[in-house]
């Protein structure tokens, strides 16, 4: 699979079985700071906008002493992956729910894609982050690359996904589905060119125009 969709390394640089293992006491109040630091630092980012936000706000938000953020993070900015990549797992969690049973690979990454995209432009700190650090496709990428990854495997696996070049195509759908979130902000109907991005998504897998359209316009629930 190509590294356009693969999923970022755990922050904490463990294994699986590593993870797996009961934290000791010392172990499990620095995990828990680092929770807290993340909740603290992304309410107070969408409250007050992230230049606006000092490290002593949210070691105070967080009710951590200020050096103890510097155990986690080397600056606040650095705390924005593990907010977003969150922010996509608890997202995506809500679109399996809402896409319940559904069994065609190709509903399944369309709606997810214009979900996550739709959540995105309307999110005050996706807003800031994407203008702000122009078209950040590496960060979106270990932000939601995994649940990318998890719908086009599925497709191919099933064939209904037809790809030439795995890699290209994996590069060139990613970089444009961050290209267009980006566009995405100032559009006057954002919802309407995430759709479209969508329909182009699926034909570029080798759906045909007729049937990408219809997957892409179908009306989604209430989930945000």
């Amino acid at each position: 699979m190509s590294e356009a969709f693969e999923k970022a390394p755990d922050q904490q640089g463990e294994s699986a079985e590593e993870q797996a293992r009961p934290l000791g006491r010392v172990a499990r109040k620095r995990q828990e700071a680092r929770v807290r630091l993340i909740n603290a630092a992304a309410r107070l980012f969408r409250e007050q906008g992230v230049e606006a936000v000092t490290i002593g706000a949210i070691t105070r938000a967080a009710d951590v002493g200020h050096g103890s953020f510097y155990l986690h993070f080397k600056s606040k900015h650095e705390i924005l992956l593990p907010i977003m990549m969150e922010d996509a797992a608890a997202l995506d969690a809500k679109v399996q729910r809402a896409l319940g049973a559904e069994a065609d690979p190709a509903v399944i990454l369309a709606t997810s894609a214009r979900y996550v995209g739709i959540s995105m432009v309307r999110d005050p700190l996706w807003q800031w982050f994407l203008a702000e650090a122009g078209v950040p496709v590496e960060t979106v990428r270990q932000a939601i690359g995994a649940f990318g990854t998890r719908d086009f495997k599925a497709g191919l696996a099933r064939g209904r996904f037809q790809v030439g070049d795995l890699e290209a195509t994996a590069v060139f759908l990613f970089g444009g589905y961050v290209s267009v979130l980006l566009a995405g902000i100032k559009a006057e109907d954002p919802e309407r060119l995430i759709n479209q991005a969508a329909a182009i998504m699926l034909r570029t897998l080798g759906l045909e125009r007729e049937e990408a359209a219809e997957i892409a316009a179908r009306p989604l629930e209430d989930i945000l």
